[in-house]
């Protein structure tokens, strides 16, 4: 029993596996929440670029004069106002962190100089490191911009005043670029106003961001993995493995014993306020149930062994003859009734030997009851000794009736010769008293189903042969 409770605890199914359901559900959670919080963080950071960026160029395009800046193009001679929008991009650039502020002029798809530089932005440290002339008005871009980038500038010279976005892979990295176009008072593009950020500043802000949520939804996951596990040990995982402790104690107690008292359930002290403390008073009711049934079922069986062994004595009583032990005339006319059966259905084979005691009624008047009671008592061991004890029926004071079937019928002249032959034996003796002298007639009949339509009438028959027998042995009934 504590092997097995130890090999039973040793497994603990529930409670790891419930600990790895925590577990991965914690891993799931966190994985989801995480993936879900980069999203939207991205989404939302996406946004915010997009607007900034629009607000940005949306307020520079609306202080470029185009027909001014179309003359610049066309000229290639900086204005004051194409001076005044420099120095305005610069600034907004040296304070608003882009990485690209510049006005160019889609020419066509296909480099080189497919692209027209019309104005860039530039920042105090980039005049210092005297970037500020790689690009000016009038110059061409070569090869810097492939076709698939181009077209999207080209796109752009459209009369749309909003402000649209696309990546962009340069030279200089990944970039997320805003564009939108410039007009002249006709309406018509001249240009196009973009702004660029480097991929890099976005992408390391959703990594930090990434790597901050996972952290904190690991964190959040160990701890909810922790307290789930404490919980479930408590409150599940515990209580059931002491109702199956109880339970199972219970089972190797009740096999093979019949003491009721042993029939107890142990209580697996459960206070857990729900269905397992419920599940557990169920159980301990249903164990002091099933004590009462078998106290019950105990104690009617006690009643069914008393009260067979009062209908063994009450057929002893109705069957039995009390001075012999033999059969009496009830279990005689019982037989008889089977032997008719026999013979209805064509089944029968038997012999009825018929009895009769000579001297009883002198032995009585001379000796007494007693001795006529020994010598009755006598007759019935002689036919003891020679047939089975359940074919002998006594159905008179002095008359016996023996019935022998099947195969035994074979044996029944022998029998009787044998029977006769102690008789003898014991009235030649004279040293025995009177009442120890048995002497009997006898007289055996045979069914013969041509002769005989009932049992009955072959009783008849051996009553007869019975009667020539006691006139032979020139013995009267008495």
């Amino acid at each position: 029993m504590d092997e097995q409770n130890q090999v039973e605890t040793a497994r603990n199914p529930l409670s790891r596996t419930m600990t790895i359901y925590c577990f991965v559900f914690a891993v799931i959670f966190s994985l989801c929440m995480g993936a879900m919080s980069f999203f939207v963080y991205e989404e939302d950071m996406v946004n915010r670029y997009n607007v900034y960026t629009r607000d940005v160029l949306n307020y520079v395009a609306r202080k470029i004069d185009g027909d001014d800046l179309q003359e610049c193009m066309e000229t290639g001679k900086k204005s004051a106002k194409y001076l005044e929008l420099q120095a305005m991009t610069n600034d907004i650039k040296e304070t608003h962190g882009l990485e690209f502020l510049y006005i160019i002029k889609p020419l066509s798809e296909n480099p080189p100089d497919n692209m027209m530089d019309v104005l860039a932005a530039y920042t105090q440290a980039g005049k210092d490191a005297g970037t500020d002339g790689l690009t000016d008005l009038g110059k061409f871009t070569g090869d810097a911009y492939p076709p698939e980038v181009a077209k999207k500038y080209l796109e752009r010279m459209d009369k749309n005043p909003e402000v649209t976005f696309f990546p962009n892979d340069t030279e200089f990295g990944n970039i997320y670029t805003a564009i939108r176009p410039i007009f002249n008072s006709k309406g018509e593009p001249v240009a196009v106003l973009c702004a660029d950020v480097l991929m890099d500043e976005i992408n390391g802000g959703k990594s930090r961001f990434l790597i901050m949520s996972v952290a904190i939804s690991v964190v959040a996951g160990t701890i909810l993995v922790t307290l789930m596990s404490f919980w479930f040990q408590n409150r599940i995982a515990e209580p059931i493995q002491r109702l199956r402790n109880s339970a199972t104690s219970f089972a190797v107690r009740c096999h093979g014993v019949k003491d009721v008292d042993v029939l107890s359930f142990e209580d697996p002290n459960i206070a857990t306020e729900d269905e397992l403390e419920d599940l557990a008073k169920a159980l301990s009711t249903m164990c002091s149930n099933m004590k009462a049934y078998t106290e019950e079922l105990i104690q009617a069986d006690r009643e069914m062994a008393l009260l067979k062994e009062r209908v063994a004595q009450m057929d002893t009583l109705a069957y039995k003859d009390p001075l012999t032990g033999s059969g009496n005339k009830t279990a005689y006319e019982k037989f008889m009734k089977v032997l008719d059966w026999d013979i209805l259905v064509g089944n029968a084979t038997f012999a009825i030997v018929m009895t009769d005691l000579n001297y009883l009624k002198r032995i009585n008047d001379t000796f007494g009851h007693d001795r006529g009671n020994a010598y009755i008592i006598k007759m019935y061991a002689m036919l003891h000794e020679i047939f089975p004890e359940s074919d002998i029926f006594r159905i008179g004071g002095d008359e016996f009736v023996i019935i022998v079937q099947d195969d035994l019928c074979k044996q029944i002249d022998d029998r009787i010769k044998l029977f006769k032959a102690k008789m003898k034996a014991q009235t030649d003796n004279s040293t025995l008293d009177p009442w120890e002298r048995v002497s009997a007639a006898v007289g055996v009949a045979y069914y013969n189903p041509f002769y005989h339509d009932n049992a009955n009438e072959v009783f008849k028959s051996a009553d007869e042969k019975m009667y020539e027998d006691k006139k032979a042995m020139r013995a009267g009934r008495e």
